[in-house]
């Protein structure tokens, strides 16, 4: 038996004796990589990353779609607290036109009507928490659209550029969070405490008209164009929802999340997004399986609310005006009779 070791001696063993002799070692042939072999292992590597980066791409979209219902849940259980200290008032904007409201700014404290109260109240809160007295917004300001959460910002973080108030793939609004105060126009300084997620507009409203009170509407309407009267607003409670987990509370303006376009609204066919109920729980549902909701103004009227996208087409407003209001259902059954 014959061994080679490292030292290029050769150790031969025969028949129980044992001598060793000096060997030759040639290097091998060959040792190292070819052009070919190193292209080759480039261009695996390449098609390796290839299929590893939509993985990651999707993983990463997985993990900010749950961040997003987190967000939600968390805006939830802010609502809730406020709604108990409350003794069962839903969040909502509150001031209302003629009445004398309690203000450290003197141009907020009287409004003509509740479309400008409503707008003083908002600012009332933004200028006292941001401490930028210089905060305006023109009249026709739809606060409860996308500001409703600063009515119990002491049951989030307290802070107006509240965090979880942003759906961490609407890249606009958390650019506008972080971005400096001294950088927006008096009148857009409100943008940067913007809620990526709508509240239920009847929160803080009428679901149909209630004599000299009138809902909010706005058939074949642009998505952000509405009509409201001169009063219209009014404390609404927990216990007027009827079908508390199947009643949309909260929802993204824009679908977000599993869509190849981003820019694409909540109302438009195919959607899907993450939203909040009245009963807290938060889960993804397809616009598709909403019912189609009402025309507030006229509630035996069969046909839902129409508005247009960016494109001008026109699609059912689903859960932002559904059928009945707060007493009315958005999934899992049919809507309710208001007479139609």
């Amino acid at each position: 038996m014959s061994l080679v070791g490292t030292t290029g001696w050769l150790l031969v063993i025969e028949d129980r004796r044992t001598r060793v002799r000096p060997v030759r070692l040639e290097p091998a042939v060959g040792g190292g990589f070819t052009l070919i072999e190193l292209l080759v292992v480039i261009a695996i590597l390449a098609v390796l990353i290839g299929l590893l980066l939509p993985a990651l791409g999707s993983a990463r979209a997985s993990s900010r779609a749950i961040v997003c219902g987190s967000n939600l849940r968390q805006m939830g259980v802010a609502a809730v607290m406020y709604t108990d200290d409350e003794r069962g008032i839903l969040p909502a904007f509150s001031w209302k036109g003629g009445v004398e409201q309690e203000t450290l700014f003197a141009d907020l404290e009287l409004a003509a009507n509740d479309k400008t109260a409503v707008r003083n109240q908002a600012l009332h809160i933004i200028r006292e928490r941001s401490g930028h007295a210089t905060a305006t917004a023109e009249s026709v300001w739809m606060s409860p659209l996308w500001f409703t959460h600063l009515v119990y910002l002491d049951y989030l973080s307290g802070n107006p550029e509240e965090p979880v108030a942003a759906c961490p793939e609407d890249s606009e609004q958390v650019e506008r969070a972080e971005t400096p105060v001294g950088e927006f126009s008096t009148n857009q300084i409100r943008r940067k405490y913007e809620s990526s997620y709508e509240s239920s507009l009847v929160a803080g409203s009428v679901d149909v008209r209630r004599g000299r009170v009138f809902p909010i509407s706005q058939n074949d309407q642009p998505w952000q164009v509405f009509f409201r009267g001169d009063n219209y607003v009014t404390s609404r409670k927990l216990t007027e929802v009827a079908f508390p987990s199947s009643k949309v509370y909260m929802f993204d303006t824009y679908e977000r999340h599993g869509s190849s376009r981003v820019d694409r609204l909540f109302f438009e066919p195919g959607t899907s997004q993450p939203m909040l109920f009245f009963d807290g729980s938060v889960s993804r549902r397809e616009t598709n399986d909403a019912n189609p909701g009402f025309w507030p103004k006229f509630p035996a009227n069969p046909s839902p609310t129409l508005i247009e996208n960016d494109e001008g087409e026109l699609f059912p407003a689903v859960f932002r005006f559904t059928r009945g209001g707060l007493r009315g259902i958005d999934f899992g059954g049919q809507e309710i009779s208001t007479g139609q």
